[in-house]
């Protein structure tokens, strides 16, 4: 069995609580009312005030191997926003959306142009039938 990470997030702010570990093999899987026993940041809070997010197990490994942690939780969209290391002299960057969902945004916004791509050329197509016809091209 392949357990994901659970987000245990505050629900005024978005801000991390607690992220449990993914597990896989021979494990069960914690309830909430375990969770809020097992971790103390979790036992402090009041159930109500808290949010959770599952995650897949794996998911986000592109960012975690970026380095990347999940600091806050997008209370719009509950997609993790991740704190990635500055690279270099860059300044320290605000919570972002991970790489994962980016590559998601940008693969999807690619098939849209390429259906686009896609249309223009068969209207140019059409179009060149068209003027080769009024060209005298049709007799």
């Amino acid at each position: 069995m392949k357990i994901g990470m659970k987000v245990y997030y505050d629900l005024q702010t978005g801000n991390v609580i607690v992220i449990t570990p993914e597990s896989a093999g021979v494990v069960v899987e914690t309830t909430r009312e375990q969770d809020f026993k097992l971790y103390q940041a979790l036992a402090d809070k009041v159930p109500e005030s808290v949010g959770m997010i599952q995650l897949e197990h794996g998911a986000y490994m592109l960012d975690r191997a970026e380095g990347g942690m999940i600091a806050r939780v997008d209370l719009a969209t509950l997609e993790p926003l991740f704190d990635y290391p500055p690279k270099g002299d860059e300044e320290p960057q605000p919570p972002a959306v991970s790489f994962t969902s980016q590559i998601s945004e940008l693969a999807a916004e690619n098939g849209r142009m390429q259906g686009e791509n896609n249309e223009l050329k068969q209207a140019v197509a059409e179009l060149s039938l068209v003027l080769a016809a009024v060209m005298g091209g049709g007799e």
